[in-house]
C-alpha cells in the first residue's frame, strides 16, 4: 500500500507577486530550446504550480505539455505530466536545476500530447456546459472522498469505475444526472491527468471536475477552433449522448433565464 501523502504545509508567500514573478522567470529560464511557456495556474497557500508548455515538431505541429512544480507526489496515479519536486519553496536556484534536468527530451517525448478534431470538439462541449452552468462529476469511493488526496487515485482504474454525472456547478441539488458512456469518462481521466480538468471535492462524495479554461482557450486559439463541436461528437460517442447533453443545456438555460427573470 502507497504511504498516504503528508499534509501540505501553507507558504503565505506564495501568491506575493514577486514569489510569482521569480517563479515564472526561473520556469521560463529552464526551458529547453524549442519549448516555451504557453499559460500557469497555482494552488491557493500552497507551493503547487502547474505549467502549460507549447513546443513544435519537425513538421512544425504543435505539441503540449504539463510541468507540476509541488513538494509533494500528485495524489493522482498514472496522470500525463511532468513532476518536479521542490522541497524548499524560494530557492530558485535548485528549481532551474530540477526544472532543467526533469524536460530532458525522453521525458518531454514521453510527456507530449496534440490535440486531435475530437479533442478539440470535447473541450468545445465542457466549455459550451460550463457557459449554461453544468459540469461533470465522478462519485468516489467514500474512503477516497475524506481522505482529500491523502490517498492515492489511480486515473486508469479508480476513475473509471466511479460513477459519472452531469450537474449543476452550482448546486448538485438541481440536477445530477447520471451518464454511462465509458469512453466519454475514459476521454475525462486523460484530460484530468492532464491538468486540462480541476478538481473541487464537495459533500455526497463527489468530486467536481472543472475546465482549466485559462490554459483551454489558448490552447483551442493556437489550433484553429472554430467552436464547433456536435458532429464530432456524434461520431465519437453517439446520438444519444448528443441528444442528452443538447437537452440539458436547453433545459438549463431555461433555469437560469426564469432565475433571472425573478
Amino acid at each position: 500500500m502507497a504511504k498516504p501523502r503528508p499534509r501540505e504545509q501553507t507558504y503565505e508567500f506564495t501568491d506575493k507577486p514577486s514569489y510569482r514573478e521569480w517563479l515564472i522567470e526561473t520556469v521560463r529560464a529552464a526551458l529547453p530550446d524549442g519549448l516555451e511557456l504557453a499559460a500557469s495556474n497555482y494552488a491557493r497557500s500552497t507551493a503547487s504550480s502547474y505549467w502549460l508548455i507549447k513546443g513544435y515538431d519537425d513538421h512544425d505541429q504543435v505539441f503540449w505539455l504539463t510541468l507540476r512544480i509541488a513538494t509533494h507526489r500528485l495524489w493522482l496515479q498514472n496522470a500525463h505530466q511532468i513532476e518536479v519536486l521542490w522541497e524548499e519553496p524560494g530557492t530558485f536556484g535548485d528549481l532551474f536545476n530540477a526544472v532543467s534536468n526533469s524536460l530532458h527530451p525522453v521525458a518531454v517525448q514521453n510527456a507530449k500530447f496534440t490535440l486531435s478534431s475530437k479533442d478539440i470538439a470535447v473541450l468545445n462541449l465542457l466549455i459550451a456546459l460550463e457557459h449554461h452552468k453544468l459540469i461533470w462529476f465522478i462519485r468516489m469511493v467514500p474512503d477516497i472522498a475524506k481522505a482529500h488526496k491523502d490517498k492515492l487515485f489511480d486515473l486508469k482504474s479508480d476513475f473509471l469505475d466511479c460513477q459519472l454525472l452531469l450537474g449543476d456547478r452550482n448546486n448538485a441539488n438541481n440536477l445530477l444526472l447520471p451518464v454511462d458512456v465509458p469512453a466519454f469518462q475514459h476521454q475525462l481521466a486523460t484530460y484530468f491527468g492532464e491538468n486540462l480538468l480541476f478538481s473541487q471535492f464537495t459533500k455526497h462524495s463527489l468530486l467536481k471536475l472543472l475546465p482549466t479554461n485559462q490554459w483551454i482557450q489558448p490552447m483551442l486559439d493556437e489550433q484553429g477552433n472554430d467552436g464547433e463541436w456536435e458532429n464530432e461528437i456524434r461520431n465519437a460517442y453517439g446520438d444519444d449522448f448528443v441528444e442528452l447533453c443538447q437537452r440539458e443545456l436547453k433545459h438549463q438555460a431555461k433555469v437560469y433565464r426564469k432565475s433571472v427573470g425573478h
